[in-house]
């Protein structure tokens, strides 16, 4: 929710989440709950999986690739959520959020966004490809 509430801006690029105009009416939305949840399962799987390297980056790749789908979608839109998500991660740790710990998950989340944003700029490539019309012979 912070990551919309932060950047207002992204909640239109949804069209289901178009109408959230309010933080109420968003932290209402039974559908920007599913959203969030998807959002912070897709983190926890890459964090999951940081040992299986060659199936992190499959995995967040294909997410990365899933974006360009959404219209207007930029590829640095990935990396608005690197501030909410340390903030998450700070307010669930509490006392155990130390100055190592706030390292490692900084290390951890630009990690994962990174390599969202490959996935993404590699559909875009694959896409670009695939609207260049051969030569006629």
């Amino acid at each position: 929710f912070r990551l919309f509430q932060e950047n207002g801006d992204l909640i239109t690029l949804f069209e289901k989440f178009q109408y959230l105009r309010t933080q109420e009416s968003q932290l209402e939305s039974l559908e920007l709950a599913q959203h969030a949840s998807i959002v912070m399962a897709t983190l926890d799987e890459g964090i999951r999986s940081l040992d299986k390297v060659d199936y992190f980056i499959d995995y967040l790749h294909s997410v990365g690739k899933l974006h360009t789908k959404i219209s207007g979608f930029k590829k640095e839109n990935f990396w608005r959520i690197e501030e909410p998500f340390l903030a998450a991660v700070k307010e669930t740790l509490g006392d155990r959020y130390t100055e190592n710990m706030e390292n490692i998950y900084k290390i951890t989340i630009r990690f994962i966004l990174e390599t969202l944003t490959k996935g993404f700029e590699l559909a875009e490539e694959d896409n670009e490809k695939d609207n260049v019309l051969p030569n006629s012979i």
